[in-house]
């Protein structure tokens, strides 16, 4: 199993959801925050059995019930989250970056 580390742009996009769900209703809150978490624990565990990303070089998985995206890197020893972006938005507009190793 590797490690999963989230980039600081990834963990920030992650905030602001949370703290937007948070204005609605903590419950929410709570069981997205595990669900996001669950997931990048699992990309460590199993990244190949999520689909290539759109964007070269990256994986990606989805939480279809909260519509989010969580691009990620594999690398030797560990999975980095690069991005998480929200499936409505327009995503031909944004470029993640994997991180240079």
């Amino acid at each position: 199993m590797r490690r999963v580390r989230w980039s600081q742009e990834a963990r920030s996009a992650q905030r602001d959801w949370l703290d937007g769900l948070e204005a609605q209703d903590t419950r929410l809150t709570d069981r997205a925050l595990s669900e996001s978490e669950a997931l990048s624990l699992r990309t460590g565990a199993h990244p190949f059995s999520y689909r290539p990303s759109r964007w070269k070089g990256l994986r990606e998985a989805s939480l279809l019930r909260w519509h989010k995206i969580v691009v990620f890197q594999v690398l030797q020893d560990e999975v980095v989250i690069v991005s998480f972006y929200d499936a409505r938005q327009d995503l031909g507009r944004v470029f993640p970056l994997p991180e240079s190793h």
